[in-house]
């Protein structure tokens, strides 16, 4: 419940669709437009403390839900290098296979949850999840440019990201058309094939 007198209050002008549109959160959650406003205000300004936009507040929780929802989990890079380098002696194109079809199931979910925002999603999703230092998204529906970068990722962990993301963007509708790769580094083009 907000307390206080009248001069403790600012009007503050916004437009009326998005009035309504607050109006219509509070009254489904059962709290007064001021008090869903202010709440909403005061985690804006957490976001602000914490050096991120709103936007990007919003835009890692959707993440952090969908690697949730998916499964994922998290474990350090040193570990899996060293369970990866023991595994590719053993059978390089079975575990090239396998991270294959595991993107093929996160394209599928990604495609459930997302639509046509999944392939946009990726260059956050790969970003966070791989915990790589750099990755850039180009899509224009038709061929979509994937560029990866990370400065200490092992040639073993590129290569498996790549067959990896091979299977998401199939699942997208995609297939490889051009990829360059070296140790953590990786550029790869993708052909929409087919509109899921």
């Amino acid at each position: 419940m907000i307390t206080g007198t009248k001069k403790d209050y600012k009007l503050i002008f916004l437009p009326e669709k998005l009035v309504e549109r607050l109006n219509n959160i509070a009254i489904r959650k059962g709290v007064s437009i001021t008090n869903f406003a202010t709440k909403a205000l005061e985690q804006s300004l957490r976001a602000d403390e914490l050096g991120v936009t709103l936007d990007e507040t919003v835009d890692t929780y959707r993440l952090l839900r969908v690697q949730r929802g998916s499964g994922a989990v998290q474990i350090p890079r040193s570990r899996l290098t060293s369970v990866v380098r023991e595994l590719i002696r053993d059978d390089k194109g079975e575990l090239l296979a396998a991270w294959y079809e595991a993107g093929r199931w996160y394209g599928e979910y990604l495609h459930t949850l997302l639509g046509e925002e999944a392939v946009d999603f990726l260059e956050k999703d790969l970003l966070v999840s791989w915990n790589l230092d750099e990755v850039e998204v180009r899509n224009d529906e038709i061929t979509v440019d994937l560029r990866i970068a990370s400065f200490v990722i092992s040639l073993e962990l590129t290569e498996l990201l790549i067959s990896y993301v091979k299977g998401v963007m199939a699942s997208l509708g995609y297939e490889i058309s051009k990829e360059e790769c070296l140790r953590g580094l990786a550029a790869l083009n993708f052909r929409r094939i087919f509109a899921k």
